[in-house]
C-alpha cells in the first residue's frame, strides 16, 4: 500500500512533468512513463533526485516529442544518446560531431543526405553549422534521432524484382 507521502510525491512529479511539457498526461500514460523512468533512469519516487530526473526527462520530451521509451529500437537509440551525453565536457564542431556520430553508428556519412543532417539537429532544437562548437550533452539528442535513421537503414529489406524487371536489366 502506497503511503500518503509517496502519493503526494507521485502527484508532484506528474505536475512537474506537465508543467515543463505544457501538456497534460493521462494517469495510465504517466504510470507507464514512471515505470520506464525507473527502468532506464533509476527513478525512485521518494528520492531527492526524483524531481531532477523527471525535469530532465520532461525537457527531453519537450525538445523531441519522438523521445519515447516505448519504441522497439529504444535501447539502441538510448545507447547512442548516453554515449554522447556521458562524455566528459567534450566539445565538437558540427562537422567533428557528424564524423564521430557516423563512426559510432557505423554509417557512411556520404550516404546521409544533407537535409537529413539538418533534420537531426532541428529535432533536437539545434541549428546545424559545420563550424559551430557544441557541447556533447547538447548533441546527445541529435545522436538519439540519428540512431533511428541508422537503424532503419540497416533493417531495410532488399527490394524484390519481378521477372519483367530482371529481363529489362539484362
Amino acid at each position: 500500500m502506497a503511503t500518503k507521502r509517496y502519493l503526494a510525491k507521485y502527484r508532484l512529479l506528474k505536475e512537474t512533468y506537465e508543467g515543463i511539457t505544457g501538456k497534460g498526461i493521462s494517469d495510465i500514460t504517466w504510470y507507464r512513463t514512471v515505470a520506464s523512468l525507473k527502468q532506464y533512469l533509476s527513478l525512485s519516487i521518494e528520492s531527492e533526485k526524483a524531481i531532477s530526473i523527471v525535469e530532465t526527462y520532461a525537457q527531453l520530451k519537450r525538445k523531441c516529442s519522438a523521445f519515447s521509451f516505448r519504441t522497439s529500437d529504444f535501447s539502441e537509440r538510448w545507447q547512442a544518446f548516453k554515449h554522447f551525453y556521458d562524455a566528459e565536457e567534450v566539445q565538437y564542431t558540427g562537422q567533428q560531431f557528424l564524423v564521430a556520430l557516423a563512426d559510432y553508428l557505423k554509417i557512411n556519412l556520404d550516404d546521409v543526405p544533407r537535409s537529413t543532417r539538418y533534420y537531426w539537429f532541428s529535432q533536437a532544437n539545434l541549428s546545424y553549422n559545420a563550424l559551430h562548437s557544441y557541447q556533447s550533452k547538447d548533441l546527445a539528442l541529435v545522436a538519439f534521432v540519428a540512431a533511428k535513421w541508422a537503424i532503419n537503414r540497416r533493417t531495410q529489406p532488399m527490394k524484390s524484382a519481378t521477372i519483367s524487371v530482371l529481363t529489362l536489366a539484362l
